[in-house]
């Protein structure tokens, strides 16, 4: 059965979300969706124009209407961050954005699943899922799922392993209150603490501070640096969607909406064929 993904935003994170999408081959088929026809058209045309035999996946000029037999709609649209501006900043931009979205979701009765990305991606997953009215299988968030990998980037740097050695989750919001759960930190298989005392190195409430705010604080230390984050969140994007279309029963740090707090909150959560759970 052939698998389709809509993605709605063709600038830097949807357009690199995309290509990785493509690489792997999480669909057969990838609808770019974006208002600007030429950017999209050529994001289309610059990924579909590489090499023969990298992948099997078609890219495709989208409109709302791939999203009604898409198997997941992949959100991306909207204003990125400046710098020096938190993701709650963008919230009254990117509602509106949000709003003509679900608007135009509602209209193709699509059973998807809707991952959304665009920031703040938290309330902009629990306003979203109160917006839809199609039939869709579930609304969830990218959430944590980014924050988690650069943790473990971080720790992999800080202790000289490979990152395939290293486990751990960062959980709540993504953003300024995101918290490291250094109860899931594993090291070769030890709790950071007996790691540590291992390998005769030095660690305290100190250093899992410094490596909490590092890792919060990474989105605007790229943005410093190049102007925009993409290639993370494009991974993010492809191992999620991956989870869902290719059902790879993988625990990832993804957010549902939470009536109790009126957004959507991440935790380690089973991603497989069913959804998010």
């Amino acid at each position: 059965m052939m698998s389709k993904i809509s993605v709605i935003g063709a600038g830097f994170v949807g357009s690199t979300g995309t290509y990785a999408l493509m690489l792997k081959e999480v669909a057969d088929e990838i609808a770019l969706i974006d208002i600007n026809e030429s950017l999209v058209a050529s994001e289309v045309a610059d990924i579909n124009q590489g090499f023969k035999g990298l992948s099997k996946t078609r890219i495709k000029i989208g409109t709302y209407a791939d999203c009604q037999d898409s198997d997941l709609i992949v959100i991306t649209a909207g204003l990125g961050r400046k710098v020096g501006e938190s993701r709650l900043d963008l919230l009254n931009k990117n509602i509106k954005i949000m709003e003509s979205i679900a608007e135009q979701i509602n209209k193709t009765h699509t059973k998807a699943f809707i991952l959304v990305v665009s920031n703040p991606v938290d309330v902009l997953t629990y306003k979203l899922s109160k917006m839809i009215t199609a039939p869709v299988k579930g609304v969830y968030g990218s959430g944590c799922a980014l924050d988690t990998s650069r943790l473990i980037s971080v720790l992999a740097d800080k202790f000289n392993e490979p990152v395939d050695n290293i486990e751990g989750y960062v959980i709540g919001e993504h953003g300024d209150s995101q918290i490291v759960d250094w109860d899931s930190v594993k090291i070769c298989g030890l709790s950071v603490e007996d790691y540590c005392k291992a390998k005769n190195i030095a660690f305290n409430e100190d250093d899992k501070q410094q490596i909490a705010e590092t890792v919060k604080k990474y989105g605007m230390t790229i943005i410093s640096g190049k102007g925009r984050t993409n290639y993370g969140i494009g991974t993010s994007i492809c191992v999620i969607s991956e989870a869902i279309l290719k059902n790879k029963g993988v625990v990832l740090s993804v957010a549902l909406p939470d009536d109790s707090v009126e957004t959507a909150v991440s935790k380690p959560r089973l991603v497989d064929a069913k959804g998010v759970h």
